[in-house]
């Protein structure tokens, strides 16, 4: 097997890609780094320092552990979107918003959608992307 077929981009692993909402007609996307780039990892490891001594006992809260992905995937994964309504209403991009409907337990789909997309290889690949760019 060629492993270049792993071969991602880093730069877009770290500055996002655009991906497209499944179904979306209306050109909906959302620009995506991908889960672990290094700013996703250093936020995971400060916010999570108070912590510590929880996790190791097993006594960290759902809610908390929750709360802190929520903002770091804020912060370091979801970079911008396109197109995004809610109840028909346009919602703008911004931190809040982001923070706000990945915590709306009513849109669980979505947040996994974002995590999916956002853990998703064949988006960062570099030999998916020199093609997508050709075409």
């Amino acid at each position: 097997m060629d492993l270049s077929a792993f071969r991602t981009s880093r730069r877009r692993e770290l500055e996002g890609t655009w991906v497209p909402l499944d179904g979306a007609e209306d050109g909906a996307s959302i620009k995506l780094a991908r889960v672990g780039n290094p700013k996703y990892r250093e936020l995971m490891q400060t916010r999570l320092k108070p912590f510590r001594r929880a996790m190791r006992a097993g006594t960290l809260p759902d809610d908390t552990l929750e709360r802190v992905t929520t903002e770091v995937l804020a912060d370091s994964v979801v970079l911008d979107w396109r197109n995004l309504l809610l109840d028909g209403e346009k919602i703008p991009y911004s931190r809040d918003a982001t923070i706000r409907l990945l915590s709306d337990p009513d849109l669980r789909d979505f947040r996994d959608f974002i995590v999916e997309a956002a853990s998703d290889i064949a988006h960062y690949r570099e030999q998916d992307l020199e093609d997508a760019e050709k075409n």
